[in-house]
């Protein structure tokens, strides 16, 4: 009886290792299945980065084409308006040469610089105000300096003008500053 006892524990047993022994093969199965998943929705994720990475390298490349188109359609329409002035000094250049009326020419001449000034003007182009102001580092380039008996630090004479462009600095003012005279 003892060994009846000991054979089906022994049969006991073996099914139980057999049934572990079966768990952990379903168990394996499984794991393998939810491996095969994960690198199957990494793939996917991996190809949906590379061509995220792709369009954003396309949009970027898109972005500096058209920048660069922009610049030069709005070079163009500076031109444009520019070569309007630059025929007219043309046409003043002729009745130079035809008339010996200097006076009209004068005129002309004047004219079109007063054209020029509103062109630039239009495309947001100002003169910096020097003569008679404060100098101003920021905006003046004092090229010289001069005694005076009463004004320290002022614009006494602009040599050449400076611009800016929408606010920005394009070119300071080239001027020529007082210094007061030490007593």
């Amino acid at each position: 009886m003892e060994e009846e006892k000991t054979a089906q524990t022994e049969q006991v047993q073996e099914k139980d290792e057999e049934k572990k022994e079966q768990e952990r093969q379903e168990n394996v199965e499984e794991l393998k299945r939810e491996l095969e998943e994960l690198k199957k929705e990494r793939d996917e994720l991996y190809d949906r980065l590379l061509r995220t990475h792709a369009e954003l390298d396309n949009f970027r490349k898109r972005i500096q084409r058209e920048l660069e188109r922009a610049k030069e359609l709005a070079n163009e329409a500076i031109i444009k308006e520019i070569l309007i002035v630059l025929d007219n000094f043309e046409r003043a250049l002729e009745s130079l040469e035809k008339s010996e009326n200097t006076e009209s020419f004068v005129e002309g001449v004047k004219l079109i610089y007063k054209q020029l000034k509103e062109t630039l003007k239009k495309f947001g182009v100002e003169e910096i105000e020097a003569e008679g102001k404060e100098f101003d580092p920021n905006v003046h380039e004092a090229i010289m300096q001069v005694e005076d008996e009463e004004k320290d630090n002022i614009v006494v004479q602009e040599v050449q003008k400076g611009y800016k462009l929408k606010g920005k600095l394009i070119r300071p003012s080239k001027v020529i500053v007082s210094r007061k005279k030490e007593s």
